[in-house]
């Protein structure tokens, strides 16, 4: 069993000072977020050191409830230390990592306690994916801006619907407050926290050593179409925009939309691009495109079948159109967002059980696609 830790850098260094870094981890952590994370302030605190003698560097802490041996999502063991230990410290900066043990953190009394009396002591705070829970239950998004996985976004809405949710952000900042939708995305985040020390020029170099955005080019694995517009203002384009997505698996076309509204073909692609940013023939796509996403997810429907429902001619159109807009094929989007249900919702947790398919049925009933 591999075991992994940190150790804090002196803080009486005389040429500099210390910004102190703690990352918060709970059982079944995504590793990529902690060695993420890690790597950006390790490989900057080095690149400082070296180069830039006199500038402030980082320490970084792994930090649990309780402190002790923390075992991740891939079954490495990671030595931590306790909260307790540090309730006179003032942190610069706390990430919040993704994992599944997340769910049962949030419900800790001292997890919560702990977050409520340090968040004025902290410069910033950062949560990945599950961890805006965590986030959350402690009251530090409240009136806020935030994100979270597109999985969990109701579920967020539902417990906590003080918080505004931004459905298509992969980042979003309110007030030194920063959450990440996606598991891993704890180094771009420390990415971005590095930038805003030490300017883009710093940051580019540590990105380049680390190439810490090669995942999202190479594995655009949470990829989905545009989710579409909320309704116009203008009540015909409404209305146009609730026909489409009640015809959208019948063969129609822009003219028919344009007579059920009463208006000229002309006029309604020039009022329905105005209002919605995009043309109809757009938005019926986009629709459409949406509708299969929704069913590679919740069922086990074959791509054909899967692509007739939603308007679509065949298998092979609709893997065209998903290679052109998330470079994926259906089947690999399927087995790629399967893949991160499962990291999110564990079929051995007895505390948490989730089913996915009656979650995402109630939100596909309450969100416009």
């Amino acid at each position: 069993m591999e075991r992994m830790s940190f150790k804090m850098s002196a803080e009486t260094d005389s040429a500099r000072s210390i910004k102190h870094i703690g990352i918060i981890v709970f059982e079944g952590v995504i590793l990529a977020d902690v060695i993420g994370a890690a790597d950006v302030f390790g490989v900057g605190d080095k690149l400082i050191s070296s180069v830039f003698a006199g500038e402030t560097g980082y320490a970084i802490s792994l930090l649990s409830l309780y402190g002790g041996v923390i075992k991740s999502s891939a079954s490495v063991e990671i030595m931590t230390l306790p909260l307790s230990s540090h309730e006179q410290h003032t942190f610069d900066t706390l990430i919040i990592a993704s994992g599944t043990g997340n769910f049962a953190a949030y419900l800790e009394p001292g997890m919560i306690e702990w977050l409520q009396k340090t968040k004025n002591k902290v410069r910033r705070i950062g949560a990945v994916c599950t961890g805006v829970f965590v986030m959350a239950a402690a009251g530090l998004l409240d009136n806020r801006r935030a994100t979270t996985h597109w999985v969990l976004q109701d579920k967020l809405i539902h417990e906590f619907p003080q918080i505004k949710v931004e459905r298509e952000a992969m980042m979003t900042e309110d007030d030194g407050i920063f959450t990440a939708s996606d598991v891993g995305m704890a180094s771009e985040m420390a990415l971005s926290f590095l930038e805003s020390d030490l300017g883009p020029s710093v940051a580019k170099r540590v990105a380049d050593s680390l190439l810490v955005c090669q995942r999202r080019r190479d594995h655009p694995t949470t990829a989905r179409p545009v989710r579409v517009a909320e309704p116009s203002k203008n009540n015909k384009i409404q209305q146009a925009s609730r026909w489409f997505a009640e015809h959208m698996a019948e063969s129609i076309n822009i003219l028919s939309a344009a007579n059920f509204v009463s208006m000229s073909e002309r006029n309604f692609q020039r009022q329905f691009k105005r209002e919605t940013g995009w043309t109809p023939h757009e938005f019926l796509l986009h629709l459409r495109l949406e509708a299969v996403r929704q069913q590679l997810t919740e069922t086990d429907l074959p791509v054909d079948k899967i692509a007739r429902r939603c308007g679509f001619l065949s298998g092979e159109h609709v893997s065209k159109l998903f290679r052109k807009h998330l470079s994926v094929s259906p089947c690999e989007y399927r087995r790629n967002e399967r893949s991160v249900q499962k990291q999110l919702f564990p079929a051995t947790s007895q505390q948490h059980q989730f089913v996915i398919s009656r979650n995402l049925s109630q939100a596909s009933q309450t969100t416009t696609p």
